[in-house]
């Protein structure tokens, strides 16, 4: 079982991350600190279910994530904000630019978005991905690049 001081330091050292992932979900800055809140309130209910196996901030991410879009689920808000400001930009080469439509990601299934997410906009590796995920690395990296291809479709 986690101390209780542990999971002060725990509160210290992943609060900012636990928001930005709550945040890139739900869109909204007071929802997040909401959901922030009722993260660590939930997980520190929970302490005692947490094995030690893998690294704390895996599991409040999960309790997170699960958190976040059952959020997004209940009260419909989520705009995917993440992606609102993203910009594709190459201008070296004098290729077009292109300024990342929310809308495109209508393309993409539930779990095609959250890898994207993870993957660009929080620069984690395949492995890393699946275990934030609970998949294998191998169908992260399909779901990946199912995902860029359609999104490059869309883009045409």
């Amino acid at each position: 079982m986690v101390k209780k001081k542990e999971f002060e330091n725990w509160i210290k050292e992943y609060h900012d991350r636990i928001y930005a992932t709550i945040f890139h979900i739900v869109g909204n800055e007071d929802d997040a600190l909401d959901c922030t809140q009722d993260v660590f309130l939930k997980a520190y209910k929970k302490r005692s279910s947490f094995r030690g196996d893998a690294n704390p901030y895996t599991w409040l991410r999960r309790i997170a994530t699960n958190h976040a879009l059952n959020f997004v689920t209940r009260n419909k808000t989520s705009i995917w904000n993440e992606y609102h400001e993203f910009n594709h930009v190459d201008t070296s080469e004098g290729t077009e630019i292109h300024t990342f439509q929310k809308e495109w990601l209508q393309h993409l299934s539930r779990m095609e978005r959250r890898v994207v997410e993870i993957r660009i906009f929080e620069k984690k590796s395949f492995r890393d991905v699946a275990v934030l995920l609970n998949t294998s690395e191998n169908s992260t990296k399909v779901l990946y690049h199912k995902a860029i291809k359609k999104l490059q479709q869309v883009v045409k």
